[in-house]
């Protein structure tokens, strides 16, 4: 709206708009769904302000007294000035009614001179089964799954103001999505997860107006209490799936799991093109940024029946870097391989093996390490690795191994060959885990696996 100042510049025209959004249970509205409205008009201003007739006395309570309160401040700054044209004050509320938790988000916006209007959200939400107002955390299963969905929102919000190009300034999108509950003040649940509302000037400038992300349920699910997590969507079903075994022709024999890090490459087609030799089926711990120039062999790799694990992004040492830094090295690739083969990795092998208690609970994904390493990125000798996988080899072990070095995928094959004779099966960790009847959990570190 344009404003005409008197020669003073004291003239304030001021626009108060209060978008009221109440997602509800048809417990409290839906025998009562008139709106109550109030209209002022005078030489100063027009005044109009609709609200919902709300049963709940302590839910009207507190939206009366946000709406008296902004109409009070707006009166006081008439009574402040010397207006030559009238005043808009509007105050639209709409329902849409949900299931038990009543979203009551109040927005309202204020032109009072300067550049631009100002923004004030204000959100209520109350709980219908325990009648109590809640706020974000009551969802979450505990203050550190709380924690691991804020880092989660810095991500998307990072994300988002790059894709966009908006102003993004990194301090100011960290302080913005701090694990502090009043960062996390207006939000709904939606069909497709978390929406969360961040104002102007909470991650960044006015100009870039209102910051809403959505973090899935795939992402969430593991971190919401059990009542609220969307298991519909724990995971998206690839488009087309991967060569299932039938696991039970492995029962009697020593199993071993190969591991490959640091690709995908062009040398991992040797690796795939020698697998059913030895019936075997192996585990590639991915880095993100070789994804995108070897997607066809990463498919090939996954519709085969190899597992598909998470290296992080950029193979840094995770615990070089602060909690924003791993969730971003962690998520980016695991977006990267979902976007190949439909479904997000659950295992992960930190670049080094380097990973912290803490760090743990941030990536939340199984943590493959390994007990048998030939140095095969040191030699390169395709003899030497096959000998030293061979000597070492025993019931459960996990091998460490690369896939971008021919010699290595040689070696590694080599040494199938004479496993093969002595009696061992070449299994997935996934396999594996399955065979040894070992339930995977988040904090421990899988150095190998035994019954």
């Amino acid at each position: 709206m344009k404003r005409k100042l008197n020669k003073k510049g004291k003239l304030i025209l001021t626009i108060l708009s209060l978008l009221i959004i109440l997602l509800s249970l048809a417990v409290i509205y839906a025998d009562n769904k008139e709106e109550i409205h109030i209209l002022e008009s005078n030489n100063y201003y027009d005044l109009k302000i609709d609200y919902p007739n709300i049963k709940n006395k302590i839910i009207k309570e507190k939206v009366m007294d946000y709406i008296n309160n902004q109409k009070k401040e707006f009166i006081n700054i008439i009574k402040n000035t010397k207006p030559t044209n009238k005043y808009d004050f509007n105050l639209n509320v709409t329902i849409d009614e949900r299931e038990e938790i009543n979203y009551i988000n109040m927005l309202t916006y204020s032109y009072t001179g300067g550049a631009h209007y100002i923004r004030d959200d204000y959100s209520l939400y109350w709980n219908n089964k325990i009648n109590k107002f809640i706020d974000l955390k009551y969802f979450f299963k505990d203050e550190e799954s709380f924690k691991n969905m804020t880092n989660l929102a810095y991500y998307y919000v990072k994300e988002l103001m790059i894709k966009e190009k908006k102003n993004f300034d990194e301090l100011w999108v960290k302080r913005g999505t701090s694990p502090t509950i009043d960062n996390y003040s207006h939000f709904k649940f939606t069909d497709n997860g978390l929406e969360i509302i961040f104002p102007p000037y909470q991650v960044s400038s006015w100009s870039d107006g209102e910051i809403n992300i959505t973090i899935p349920y795939e992402e969430i699910n593991k971190y919401l209490k059990d009542e609220y997590r969307d298991t519909t969507k724990d995971e998206t079903v690839a488009k087309e799936m991967p060569n299932i075994r039938d696991l039970s022709q492995f029962k009697n024999k020593k199993l071993i799991a190969f591991t490959f890090d640091d690709g995908p490459s062009n040398t991992t087609n040797l690796l795939l093109n020698n697998l059913d030799k030895y019936k075997a089926r192996v585990t590639f711990f991915v880095l993100g940024s070789r994804v995108d120039n070897n997607k066809e062999v990463l498919k090939r790799a996954y519709l085969q029946g190899n597992d598909i694990g998470s290296h992080t992004y950029n193979h840094r040492n995770l615990n070089l870097l602060n909690d924003a830094e791993i969730i971003e090295e962690v998520k980016k690739t695991n977006n990267k391989i979902k976007d190949v083969i439909g479904v997000s990795p659950t295992l992960l092998r930190p670049p080094y093996g380097n990973l912290t208690k803490h760090s743990k609970k941030l990536v939340n994904m199984h943590i493959i390490l390994w007990n048998i390493d030939p140095l095969d990125w040191k030699y390169k000798n395709k003899n030497r690795i096959a000998n030293k996988i061979v000597e070492h080899a025993h019931d459960g072990a996990i091998i460490l191994i690369q896939d971008i070095y021919k010699s290595s995928i040689e070696g590694a094959l080599l040494a199938m060959e004479e496993l093969e004779k002595q009696g061992y099966a070449f299994v997935t960790i996934t396999e594996m885990a399955q065979l040894k009847g070992i339930d995977l959990d988040y904090q421990t570190s899988y150095f190998s696996m035994k019954k």
